[in-house]
């Protein structure tokens, strides 16, 4: 084996939390209790609103998450509590870069071993995501959709990866929290596949294209480096 394709939402940023519910955590410590299909509602319309938002291909981490959160708050009828949407992105960011700090090592040691790329349903500004949590240096590509044009699941996404590390399918794992946009489209083209099972807001019928599962990235070590 030769290189890991990870995802990044969900999976290297959160250790297996999806953003749906990374968010709802950050409403439900600050005692604003949503509706769960009204929240549902506007995280989607949010994701989407963001990826039209001027200057998105330069925010950093921080910047995403202010904008979401404020976007979240005019969805919700929480207009004119920006201070909030604002303290309550910046508790998210803390918590953010703790969990990337302590995978940096992990992510390192796999570095001196495999070719690593990420490969996301992003904004278009995976690389200064990336290089503010100063993960720069340790993948070899950076596959952002709103770049290529390209979303997962479609398995062309993680070929462009593999052709930009040159290396064949069969010689990569592909590790990711969604078991629908990660693993499956991996084990289409070939690759081993580690599924991060953590907290999502769906639960596959069908987890047979998996074929390892992990509770957190640490996991990973005694897979990929026994």
């Amino acid at each position: 084996m030769k290189a890991i394709l990870f995802d990044f939402g969900g999976t290297i940023d959160t250790d297996g939390v999806h953003w749906n519910e990374m968010f709802r955590e950050y409403y439900d410590r600050h005692h604003l209790r949503i509706e769960k299909a009204a929240f549902d509602r506007a995280f989607v319309a949010s994701e989407r609103a963001v990826l039209a938002e001027p200057g998105i291909a330069a925010m950093d981490f921080r910047q995403l998450l202010t904008r979401q959160f404020t976007i979240q708050f005019g969805l919700l009828g929480l207009a004119g509590q920006e201070g909030l949407a604002e303290r309550m992105a910046g508790e998210c960011y803390d918590d953010v870069a703790d969990t990337v700090a302590a995978s940096r090592d992990l992510l390192g040691a796999f570095a001196k071993r495999y070719r690593l790329g990420v490969v996301s349903n992003f904004y278009g500004n995976l690389g200064p995501v990336c290089r503010g949590l100063g993960l720069d240096g340790l993948f070899g590509v950076l596959v952002d959709s709103a770049v290529e044009g390209i979303r997962k699941p479609d398995p062309a996404i993680f070929a462009l990866a593999l052709e930009r590390l040159e290396v064949d399918a069969p010689e990569a794992w592909v590790v990711g929290d969604s078991y629908e946009r990660d693993i499956v489209p991996g084990k289409t083209l070939g690759c081993s596949t580690i599924w991060l099972k953590g907290r999502s807001w769906t639960t596959p019928a069908d987890t047979a294209a998996a074929d390892f599962t992990i509770t957190s990235l640490g996991a990973m070590k005694s897979i990929v480096m026994p």
